[in-house]
């Protein structure tokens, strides 16, 4: 009984458990949450239950019933689409002030007579015609958008279907309720919908407007630098020597407050522009960074290196001048990083740079070349300021006359003692000074006769550009100093790949390519103080964009050019590769089977170059097919006489994934033994013992026997022969030999060093010493090491090494007398012929 109460209070229990959970089906589903768009829709589905119990009646309520709730879906999406309205706010806040300064550069194309100022204001126009045409493109989206508005708004009104009402009359009320709904917010979005367009379309207005007045500037001022360029091959202010009759004004006070006043508003507009805010953000992080770079090396020299004296010594100027170093490198730089830079500001930086690069020099170059730079900067300071001026002026006239003259006189008193004592000059400065004399007095003359624009852009140009090669000569300098100090400060450190480099040979590789740069930039500065930077753009634009055919192939030469360059920076990339790498693993003391490794090198090689190949292809737009066609092409060609090359192609291929001979290993191939330094793509280096570089083609790498010394590890047995004469104690010779072998410190224990008689030859007994060099390189060392001292320990023991023999013939004339051979010396070998 008490086992039946005891299963009944359990059974009781686990209802009450049971009961007191709610059961799986009870429980309430929460709702998920829902959007505004897709809680509309929901409504939408699940209208009044009355209408969907009508929807399988009559078809025509149906097509009814479909269209209101299509037309209920598109006003809830286009509603909302246009209730977050069109990003206007920028256009409407900018135009007012542009408007503004389009009225400004009105007035200063008028006032301004100067070929410099002209081609600024032309630069700053088209950068404003970039951002009309960037607002017009907005606007004409939003535009578009309003369009499609309207357009869902009139298939509203023009649906007539909407308008049939069902014939049941309890569904007819609902749907014409529904309908008068709709009606109502279509009318509401379309009110909207006109609104924004009139609004949007003043806007447009607007922005056209600015447009045809930028277009019209542009015109005016091509008219104008077009009317200056005809001019200036004239006599257009007449000749020096009549002020009366020249056509210069004589109010230099007029021209310099008008100067002042279009050179602040052009300066203004250059450094607020928003255009500009990038490169001035670049700007400033290189200036940060550089000093960064050269201070933390210096930091590192000094706290690493307790000799940093004698490194500090090797520089000239970012030890000593680290500030106005890092200010000559930012000055340099600036202006190239701006896509319409003020003559202005282009004039500030190039004053900044000369102020700076003045101290930099004055105890690193020649007394006489430093006086000439002051002589110069005294002259680019009265270029810089009469390139600004707007109004040409008798008195500017004069100054430059004067002032070229100056220049003249110092240019060629430093050309004679340049020729006096050229050494530690910058290169070709006899020839760089013949040029610039000869310019300025070309100026001269050209001011003289009246051609004032055109000697003021000759002297002006030659004055900078010869002032801005001695800053890029600089800039150089300090480059490789900086370069200098990063690599002498991870020298101590030890553990970084620029630890291991080579200052030298990586000058040797930079610097040149650092020179084609620096170039570049120069001819690019001269352009634009000549005035001709935007033609020859346009010229080369016309030719390197415009199509040529061949055939049925249509080609620009723009294409071509991206092509090689791609394919170049590829080669490039791949040399850098492998020039840091290869270095860093040959100055390292890597393990053998570490070092080989570096033959991966080949690997990344080909991917850069394939992908590089790849790259180059689809930048200069060349179709697949083409390239198909080429490589059919080449198909040919390998079949009548590129068998052999494609043959090393393939075997560099082969080397790079089966490694049979890698990078560090020594090997033996065609009579010839040493280290491979390389594996190219198509042929492979090896260093010779004698110095020389044996240049082997990887196909024959792969077709013959080559003995490959170190493909599993680094050792190398030596095999000796020792000989001793006969009588001498055999047991006792082969004691010195063991221990001889067995207690030299380079010999490996393991394989143990052995010894054996070997044989007994016709004049000596010999032994043979076997034992294995741990390092293959050091083995021709060790085994001379070895055999002094056996030659030390035979001399203590008194064991003979046996001597040569020589036999003697001596012919008598007519036969007589007969061969004398001298008696067997101790050790000697017989039987060996003399020579005759």
């Amino acid at each position: 009984m008490m086992q039946n109460l005891f299963k009944t209070i359990c059974l009781f229990l686990i209802a009450a458990m049971a009961f007191s959970q709610d059961c799986p089906a009870q429980v309430k589903k929460k709702k998920a949450h829902l959007s505004v768009r897709d809680s509309l829709r929901e409504k939408v589905l699940k209208r009044d239950s009355v209408i969907r119990s009508f929807k399988n009646v009559d078809g025509s309520v149906n097509i009814l019933l479909g269209k209101i709730e299509d037309y209920t879906t598109s006003y809830v999406e286009t509603n909302s689409d246009l209730a977050r309205g069109f990003d206007t706010l920028e256009i409407s806040q900018e135009l007012p002030t542009l408007e503004q300064r389009m009225a400004l550069m009105r007035n200063a194309i008028d006032r301004s007579s100067t070929l410099g100022n002209l081609i600024t204001i032309r630069d700053i126009i088209d950068h404003l015609k970039d951002q009309m045409n960037s607002w017009e493109d907005r606007v004409t989206i939003y535009n578009n958008q309003l369009d499609g508005i309207r357009a869902k708004v009139s298939d509203f009104k023009s649906d007539t279907v909407l308008r049939n009402a069902p014939a049941d009359s309890s569904l007819r009320a609902k749907t014409i309720a529904q309908v008068e709904d709709l009606d109502a917010k279509w009318k509401s979005l379309d009110s909207a919908a006109q609104k924004s367009m009139i609004r949007v379309g003043l806007l447009e207005n607007r922005v056209s407007a600015l447009s045809i007045l930028l277009i019209d500037l542009d015109d005016r001022i091509d008219l104008k630098i077009h009317e200056f360029t005809l001019k200036a091959l004239t006599n257009e202010y007449g000749f020096i020597w009549n002020p009366h009759k020249s056509k210069t004004p004589n109010d230099l006070g007029t021209a310099v407050t008008k100067t002042s006043r279009l050179v602040y508003i052009l300066y203004a507009y250059f450094i607020v522009s928003k255009s500009n805010y990038v490169a001035h953000v670049v700007n400033l992080l290189i200036l940060v960074a550089f000093f960064a770079w050269i201070y933390s090396s210096r930091r590192k020299i000094t706290r690493l290196n307790t000799g940093h004296e004698g490194v500090f010594e090797q520089t000239n100027y970012i030890v000593k001048y680290p500030y106005l170093s890092t200010l000559t490198v930012f000055s340099i730089i600036a202006p190239y990083l701006y896509d319409h830079a003020t003559q202005a500001f282009t004039h500030t930086m190039f004053l900044i740079m000369m102020a700076s690069i003045g101290v930099l020099i004055k105890h690193n170059w020649p007394k006489p070349l430093y006086k000439f730079y002051k002589v110069l900067f005294i002259a680019a300071v009265f270029f810089c300021i009469s390139s600004l001026m707007v109004i040409v002026t008798y008195l500017d006239r004069v100054i430059l006359l004067v002032v070229s003259g100056v220049v003249i006189y110092y240019s060629s008193q430093f050309l004679k003692q340049l020729k006096k004592d050229g050494a530690g000059y910058p290169p070709y400065m006899v020839l760089i000074s013949k040029l610039f004399i000869g310019l300025q007095a070309f100026s001269v003359l050209l001011n003289i006769c009246g051609r004032f624009s055109l000697a003021k852009i000759i002297s002006v140009s030659a004055t900078l550009n010869l002032c801005l090669g001695m800053g890029f000569y600089l800039l150089l300098q300090i480059l490789m100093e900086s370069l200098f100090l990063q690599l002498e400060g991870n020298k101590k450190a030890g553990n970084s790949l620029t630890s291991f480099l080579d200052f030298k040979e990586l000058q040797k590789k930079s610097k040149g390519f650092l020179v084609k740069i620096i170039g570049i930039l120069w001819l690019v500065a001269l352009a634009k103080n000549l005035a001709i930077d935007d033609f020859i753009y346009d010229q080369a634009n016309d030719f390197l964009n415009s199509p040529h055919q061949v055939s049925s192939t249509a080609f620009t030469f723009r294409s071509i050019l991206v092509f090689v360059a791609v394919i170049w920076v590829s080669g490039l990339v791949a040399r850098v590769i492998s020039y840091f790498y290869d270095f860093a693993g040959q100055q390292t003391k890597l393990t053998p089977q570490a070092k080989k490794t570096r033959s991966s090198i080949l690997l990344i090689r080909l991917t850069v170059f394939v992908v590089g190949f790849f790259v180059a292809i689809t930048a200069a737009g060349i179709p697949m097919d083409r390239v198909t066609i080429i490589i059919g092409a080449l198909g040919v060609g390998i079949g009548f006489g590129l068998q052999n090359i494609v043959n090393n192609l393939v075997s560099g291929v082969i080397l790079a994934f089966e490694k049979p001979v890698q990078v560090g290993d020594i090997i033996e191939v065609s009579g010839k033994s040493g280290t491979i330094t390389e594996i190219g793509i198509r042929s492979s280096k090896i260093e010779c013992g004698d110095g020389s570089e044996l240049i082997i083609p990887n196909g024959d790498l792969i077709s013959q026997h080559v003995v490959n010394w170190t493909l599993s590890n680094n050792n190398r047995r030596v095999e000796l022969v020792i000989r001793v004469a006969y009588g001498s104690d055999v047991a006792k010779v082969q004691k010195v030999l063991n221990s001889v072998v067995q207690g030299h410190p380079d010999i490996m224990k393991t394989p143990s060093p052995s010894v054996y008689l070997n044989t007994f030859s016709d004049s000596a007994i010999e032994f043979k010493a076997l034992f294995w060099a741990e390092d293959i390189t050091k083995w021709q060392s060790l085994k001379s090491s070895v055999m002094l001292e056996i030659y030390i320990e035979f001399e203590k023991e008194g064991i003979e090494i046996p001597k040569g023999q020589k036999e003697i013939q001596v012919n008598f004339p007519g036969g007589l007398g007969s061969p004398v051979a001298p008696p067997n010396q101790a050790g000697g070998e017989a039987g060996l012929p003399a020579g005759r």
